[in-house]
């Protein structure tokens, strides 16, 4: 079992959030570290995929008026709100982050096995199985969530978790989200609280209960942290890209 530092983190502005990921990122390469951090944002912000047009978000008019962030991941783009937002960093030595796939999967398993746990029927998307039109027949959804991949958490039909993936030098950052409730930033999409009859999640007893299936799964040992100050300092520096027309308008 391996030592996962655990950093919750109070909501912040999208450019931050995302700094502080890519950070976390570049001191896990040095370091060989393992990070699981839990954040949230302080107003409902835009999120595009690193390969997605900018311009695209003009056709979904209720995010209008939201803050725009480009992901150094890649999907479509995610409306952040009501929700419950993970980054993990790993090194690539750790055998998780070696089989890639595997990581998604096992990430999604301890949420669909925590909300089975609440008799919420939830339930892993398997491409394999489904019972639909071919993946090159269908248009590209700008919203993330309403498209599908193998291993996406589905509720009711709808999707309610994601999660993407990028690999620098030595370590892997995952991060992703998990719907709660619909924002009016995107009436579209339901959240869990949306789709179920008995009442609201409790979030703070959800989380630190995903904290263990998580800890279960990825046989990891989580101890609550911060970030040092030499990742403070990154992520600083960081924001400044994330803040840039020239990286959220490159596409």
């Amino acid at each position: 079992m391996q030592f996962a530092r655990l950093i919750l983190d109070p909501p912040a502005a999208g450019s931050w959030n995302m700094a502080v990921d890519q950070a976390l990122l570049e001191s896990t390469n040095l370091t060989g570290h393992v990070t699981i951090r839990f954040y949230a944002w302080e107003e409902p912000t835009l999120s595009l995929g690193y390969f997605q047009n900018s311009i695209d978000r003009l056709g979904h008019q209720a995010s209008l008026g939201c803050p725009l962030v480009r992901r150094s991941t890649g999907g479509g783009a995610i409306l952040h709100d009501q929700e419950i937002t993970y980054s993990l960093c790993l090194p690539c030595a750790q055998r998780w982050s070696i089989a890639t796939e595997d990581l998604y999967w096992v990430v999604h398993r301890s949420l669909c096995s925590l909300l089975n746990d609440q008799e919420i029927d939830a339930q892993l998307f398997s491409e394999a199985t489904a019972q639909r039109p071919r993946k090159d027949s269908l248009p590209k959804s700008f919203l993330c969530f309403q498209r599908r991949s193998a291993g996406d958490l589905i509720l009711d039909g709808h999707k309610i978790a994601g999660s993407a993936q990028r690999r620098k030098k030595g370590a892997l950052l995952q991060h992703g989200s998990l719907l709660l409730a619909r924002s009016t930033c995107a009436v579209e999409l339901p959240g869990i609280d949306d789709l179920v009859s008995n009442g609201p999640l409790n979030r703070q007893n959800f989380l630190t209960d995903w904290v263990a299936k998580l800890a279960v799964g990825l046989d990891l040992e989580p101890v609550v942290g911060e970030l040092t100050s030499d990742e403070r300092r990154a992520a600083q520096e960081n924001e400044a890209t994330f803040l840039s027309a020239t990286w959220n308008q490159k596409r």
